[in-house]
């Protein structure tokens, strides 16, 4: 039986697929960053994935993720190339928690996110990101579709030149992401961030 899309998950999906389609130009600071995009919808699952990325600060990476039972736990890791081509690594651990759950009255899932995690190419960016995830549940005969948008602040400490003289700095970033399943057992995900940090991920996660 097909389910209505309601007018809220409808305006959600227009904005992860215009900012998902958008290109998006790399921000002036070098080092690769370890949490752009975020990949962490509302009600996350459990499991593992695999994603391509254009990540923020750097060239093509590879990113592999796990997340334990109940999906409030995530570890991510990764390798991406660098600007000047040397090769960065990056790692880290996010978390997250409900805030809020769809009901008649509100059409999507409220969920807070956090996490910490650190970049090391020619220099190291250790980054503290904190913020909201917001995402609705669409459903059709064949697929299910989970559109949502994470706006989230981010406090980095910067060694090296391309640093705040003072070592830290608050940037804001929004992720658009849209995760498409097929059945129970593995979902397709596609992300972009926005903002201060700009990225791309393409991949899939298995349950």
């Amino acid at each position: 039986m097909r389910a209505g899309i309601p007018m809220p998950a409808r305006g959600i999906t227009a904005v992860v697929v215009l900012g998902i389609g958008a290109g998006l130009a790399h921000p002036a600071k070098a080092q690769v960053a370890w949490d752009a995009p975020f990949l962490v919808p509302p009600r996350v699952g459990s499991g593992w994935g695999l994603a391509l990325l254009d990540p923020a600060g750097g060239d093509f990476g590879v990113l592999g993720s796990w997340r334990g039972r109940g999906g409030s736990l995530g570890i991510r890791g990764g390798l991406a190339e660098e600007r000047n081509d040397d090769l960065a690594a990056f790692a880290g651990v996010d978390f997250s928690g409900s805030l809020a759950r769809r009901s008649s009255d509100m059409p999507v899932d409220v969920d807070w996110i956090a996490g910490v995690g650190l970049g090391v190419g020619d220099e190291i960016l250790f980054s503290i990101p904190f913020g909201v995830t917001i995402g609705a549940a669409i459903s059709t005969e064949s697929v299910a579709f989970g559109p949502y948008v994470s706006p989230r602040l981010i406090l980095d400490a910067w060694t090296g030149d391309d640093g705040p003289r003072d070592g830290l700095d608050l940037e804001l970033a929004v992720d658009l992401g849209l995760d498409v399943a097929f059945n129970p057992g593995w979902t397709l995900r596609f992300g972009a961030t926005l903002g201060d940090r700009e990225a791309l991920a393409v991949g899939f996660a298995v349950h």
